[in-house]
């Protein structure tokens, strides 16, 4: 049976916060952060189990080096898999220099609810100096058992997160119980390969969410910006991605490319800024200069999109974007053809021409989800992807309820992907 797995709080959440310690902590051995390099490699090469241990942890926090719950799990494990005789395990860091100190593991082996705290003392000298400590309780408590960390506290080790950045927090292992023996220097010396490798994920993980949140601030920033050319054509582009996700999501894709297809199907018609709104909004038939400037739109959502800096799985949402008018058989506004149209494309297409038909226009009327259908049925392998057209009629009735508010049992008809 796997150990419960709670968190529990600090003393306090703020490192300001935190009450002084009333006895001094006897600090037994110590050693400085620019020592680690040589430690490592001696831990390593002479204790295989903790050389075991090491390369899981690299290999795991590698893995989960951008789901924060999931990398946080993995550290919280290996901490008491590392040190067997621990009771307590704390981490505490902070984001950046000005940002306060905050818990992100407090926990008990024993998931027992007992809080979890750290001392000020110990941990403001950890920040001062960069050194890993070992320390204990102080020698003379006298009848003061009130000290937020030294009741019933053994020893406890103690070492700085690192990274390019400098420190930025603290990991801390406790033994509170007098049966679980007490910490070595070679536990000092284990935890500072640990806390190393534990500060270079931490500091990977909030990069990532930085770029995470820079990145979304510019894709909320672009539909903010077709919201104030043409509010209904925003609105047009967030049913089409969330119809573009549905079908994606009955053909299997991976979360990835549910990303990839969300974020380009969001922004698919970013380039219609550069179009007239006398084309944009012409209630007749276009002319032949008219249809080419309303074509050139998807040159211009490329041309936009390939200005922004995108994460690593997402280079190549501008052509993705920019594709969505392209036809299977190659008549497109870029002339690609059959699976060289990139296959979130092609959801894209199909997903844009149906809202364009099923919705109602300053210049034209909707017209019936039956109709829709067939329009689109009529066109697979010429103007759009078979399986594309095929998953959507899969779960028309759900897109039909959730995007449009349109109940697909209209006056006790048969649901579309029944009478199909």
């Amino acid at each position: 049976m796997s150990e419960p797995d709670p968190t529990f709080e600090f003393a306090a959440r703020d490192l300001n916060l935190l009450q002084t310690d009333t006895t001094e902590p006897t600090v037994l051995a110590w050693r400085p952060a620019q020592d680690w390099g040589d430690v490592r490699e001696l831990v390593v090469r002479t204790n295989a189990r903790v050389a075991e241990l090491m390369l899981s942890l690299v290999r795991e926090t590698a893995q989960a080096r951008n789901d924060e719950a999931r990398l946080l799990a993995v550290i919280g494990r290996f901490a008491f898999e590392a040190f067997p005789n621990a009771t307590h395990h704390v981490l505490a860091a902070r984001e950046h220099d000005e940002a306060p100190l905050h818990n992100i593991i407090a926990r008990a082996r024993a998931g027992d609810g007992t809080s979890v705290p750290l001392s000020r003392t110990i941990v403001e000298r950890v920040l001062r100096d960069g050194h890993a400590l070992l320390f204990m309780q102080g020698q003379d408590l006298g009848g003061n058992k009130e000290s937020i960390v030294m009741s019933r506290l053994e020893t406890a080790i103690v070492a700085p997160l690192t990274g390019v950045r400098g420190t930025f927090g603290v990991i801390q292992l406790d033994v509170r119980k007098p049966a679980r023996g007490r910490f070595t220097q070679e536990d000092l010396g284990m935890l500072s390969v640990f806390a190393s490798q534990v500060g270079l994920a931490l500091e990977h993980l909030w990069l990532h969410q930085q770029q995470q949140r820079a990145f979304q601030s510019t894709i909320s920033a672009l539909v903010h910006s077709l919201t104030l050319k043409d509010r209904e054509i925003a609105q047009h582009c967030e049913r089409v991605q969330r119809v573009s996700l549905a079908i994606g999501e009955r053909l299997g894709l991976s979360d990835t490319d549910l990303e990839i297809l969300s974020v380009a199907a969001l922004l698919h018609d970013l380039g219609k800024q550069g179009v007239r709104n006398e084309v944009l909004t012409k209630p007749g038939s276009l002319t032949g200069v008219e249809r080419q400037e309303m074509d050139q739109h998807a040159a211009h959502t490329q041309s936009i999109l390939d200005m922004i800096e995108y994460p690593g799985d997402l280079w190549d949402v501008p052509r993705i974007a920019a594709y969505h008018h392209e036809k299977i058989d190659g008549t497109g506004p870029f002339g690609v053809a059959g699976d060289n149209i990139p296959r979130a494309a092609r959801i894209i297409s199909v997903a844009d021409v149906f809202d364009a038909l099923i919705s109602a226009r300053s210049y034209k009327p909707a017209l019936p989800p039956e109709e829709v259908l067939a329009k689109l049925a009529a066109g697979k392998g010429k103007d759009w992807d078979e399986s594309a057209v095929d998953a959507l009629h899969a779960v028309v009735n759900d897109v039909l309820n959730d995007v449009y508010s349109i109940s697909p049992d209209r006056d006790g008809e048969e649901p579309l992907a029944k009478a199909a």
